[in-house]
Formats: structure tokens, C-alpha cells, sequence
């Protein structure tokens, strides 16, 4: 339907972008609600056990999808800088290229998130019937950290910063009143975009606080792990909930 509803080359860029974006925030949701019905089941059989090759697996998807999630706002993030700082370039706003940056941006997540599953940093969690990077775990929290959300956040930042220097000291100088308009439009998303990472960033730090707290303390609270995923969970609701009222390409959908 957004493709549908695009007549604008730049519309069809920005619904590609924001469309991948959506698919892998689903994919992640679904193998959180796949994680939720195995812990479930095991609470109503206690004698069950998950542990095995899939469950490894369904942990190492599930970082994939929130690596992609990552990388799909820094896609972006660089169509907005091409679009404010690098407008005489048209070839780095063809469609044809962040089709090519998509399939980019999975094939680079699966190959990323390949380290944390060679370096046994997923655990099976007994109490939980799941796979994932244990909360005591600081080393692998440390290593998904780095791998799945430091390079494409890092990477996304240093897009913001400069496209806001941009603006502020080159732009106005020789653009004309629509071209800075357009910048102003595309900035103002840019800057959304940084809100919602900030959000997600946020929302990681009690898991790792907690992580924290066990390593100096010894004492691994009960219900540690149960927070770590409510906290995810509720910052995905978050999100999706706030991306439908401030993307203008999910708000032109919802007005018609």
C-alpha cells in the first residue's frame, strides 16, 4: 500500500526504508512471542528441557533481526544526509541503490551476529526454557553489545552530527528557499530518528545495570531475566507506537 500510495521517487525511497525497518522490528517481535510460548509451556511442564541446536539458533535469528533493526535506521539516516548534503549527487538517491543497501544490511547482520554464536555466548537457561546471552554474562553482554548495536548506532550518530553541521554553517549558504525546506523537513526526521535510538538505548541499560550488580554483589535476582525481556519487549511497543505518529510516510497512510 505504500508503494501503491508513492508517486515521488524520494516517497518510494523513504516507504522502502521504512517498510525494512518494519520487517525486521516483526521478525524480532515474532521470535520474542515464539521465546514467550516455550517458556509457557515449560512453566506448565517443569520437566520439559528446549535445550538443543534450534534454540541456539532461534537466539542467534533473534540478534540478527535486532542488528537489522540497527542498520535499518542508519539506511535512513544516509539517505537523509544524500538528500541534504550530497543533492547534486541523483545516483546516491536512486531507488535502485538502497534496494542494493538492504539486502546489504541483512547479509552484513547475519555476518556480524556470527561471532557471538561461535563464541558460545548464548546459554540454554534452564528456568526460562530459552537461548540468550545470560544477564550475569558481561562478557557476552559486552560482545553482543559491540557487535549488534555499538557499530550501526555509532554509525548512525556520526550521520546526525554531520548533516546537523551541515545545516548549520553550509547549507543556508547556497540552497535555495525550497531546497531548505526540504532540509528542514529532512532534518526534522533525521532527528526523530536519533530520538528513537536514544529510546532503545535507554531502554538496554537497567538489563545491563543489573548485569552490573551481579558481578560485584554474587547475587542474581529471580527475576532478572523476566525484566530483561519485559524491558525489550515494552521498548519495541514504545517504538512501533511512536514511529506511526511521527514518520510522515506512516502519517500520510493513516490520514487517508
Amino acid at each position: 500500500m505504500l508503494f501503491h500510495k508513492s508517486t515521488v521517487k524520494g516517497d518510494r525511497i523513504a516507504h522502502m526504508l521504512c517498510i525494512n525497518m518494519y520487517v525486521s522490528l516483526f521478525i524480532g517481535c515474532a521470535i520474542v512471542l515464539d521465546i514467550y510460548c516455550y517458556t509457557l509451556y515449560g512453566h506448565l511442564y517443569i520437566n520439559v528441557s528446549f535445550d538443543g541446536q534450534w534454540c541456539y539458533i532461534k537466539a542467534y535469528l533473534f540478534y540478527v533481526s535486532g542488528c537489522g533493526f540497527f542498520y535499518s535506521y542508519l539506511l535512513q539516516a544516509i539517505y537523509r544526509l544524500c538528500r541534504i548534503v550530497l543533492y547534486r549527487k541523483p545516483a546516491l538517491q536512486s531507488f535502485r541503490l538502497y534496494v542494493y543497501g538492504i539486502i546489504f544490511q541483512w547479509i552484513l547482520s547475519f555476518i556480524q551476529v556470527i561471532p557471538v554464536f561461535l563464541l558460545q555466548t548464548f546459554e540454554y537457561l534452564p528456568h526460562d526454557y530459552h537461548c540468550q546471552i545470560a544477564i550475569h554474562n558481561i562478557r557476552g553482554l559486552l560482545i553482543g553489545l559491540s557487535l549488534v548495536h555499538t557499530i550501526p548506532i555509532s554509525l548512525t550518530t556520526i550521520s546526525y552530527v554531520y548533516t546537523m553541521i551541515y545545516i548549520r554553517k553550509v547549507s543556508a549558504k547556497v540552497k535555495t528557499i525550497r531546497q531548505l525546506a526540504n532540509d528542514r523537513r529532512d532534518f526534522l526526521i533525521l532527528k526523530r530518528i536519533f530520538i528513537v535510538l536514544t529510546i532503545l538505548i535507554a531502554s538496554g541499560m537497567p538489563a545491563f545495570g543489573i548485569g552490573l550488580y551481579v558481578q560485584f554483589s554474587g547475587h542474581l535476582p529471580f527475576w532478572s531475566t523476566q525484566f530483561q525481556w519485559f524491558s525489550a519487549t515494552f521498548s519495541m511497543l514504545i517504538v512501533s507506537v511512536i514511529l506511526i505518529f511521527i514518520s510522515p510516510n506512516l502519517r500520510k497512510i493513516r490520514n487517508t
